[in-house]
């Protein structure tokens, strides 16, 4: 038992050795932008492909990891390969520069079994520049609860409601005369 204990604390502290490291690398990465990341784009279509394929399966992911917060895409290399078209070298270079550009973190583990996966999953970096939907921040592990990040529905007032109530004030009406002239104006 002892052993298993000393297995998963090495485990869980060389995740977190590896969540620091990728903070690092965000931290420099040169896409500080959504210019630059259109630019690394443009200058790495597959990349940007493979990206995509990345965000849809990661969203649709609840593989999670020892000692690290939030979700990840979980699958083996060939999965991923027969997934975007891109031979296994391919594939790995291209998530290489992902890596190195900050917009990805990539582990190897095993879940649930003997093989080994690939534990892919957007940053905070790639959610930042690009356009991430409500709850990927929570997906992330970013934030608690979720709920922050859902889509807040209007009230529901009428039109002419919300075309009446005046701006902000510093004061609001005291008397009949001052609502007239709000009204009014």
């Amino acid at each position: 038992m002892t052993q298993n204990m000393s297995k998963a604390k090495a485990e869980i502290k060389k995740a977190l050795d590896k969540e620091k490291a990728a903070k690092a690398l965000q931290a420099n990465s040169p896409l500080k932008t959504r210019q630059d990341l259109k630019g690394f784009w443009r200058q790495y279509p597959k990349a940007r492909d493979l990206f995509g394929q990345i965000m849809v399966t990661w969203r649709g992911s609840t593989a999670r990891r020892p000692g690290v917060t939030g979700c990840w895409a979980a699958y083996p290399y060939p999965w991923w390969s027969e997934k975007t078209k891109l031979p296994e070298s391919t594939l790995r270079y291209y998530l290489k520069k992902l890596v190195e550009h900050g917009l990805v973190e990539r582990q190897q583990g095993h879940h649930g079994g003997k093989r080994t996966l690939a534990f892919i999953r957007p940053t905070a970096l790639a959610l930042e520049l690009s356009d991430g939907r409500p709850g990927d921040r929570y997906h992330l592990g970013l934030i608690e609860g979720g709920e922050a990040e859902k889509p807040v529905k209007p009230a529901g007032k009428p039109i002419a409601e919300t075309a009446l109530t005046p701006e902000k004030e510093d004061h609001p009406p005291q008397s009949m005369a001052e609502l007239m002239a709000i009204l009014k104006g």
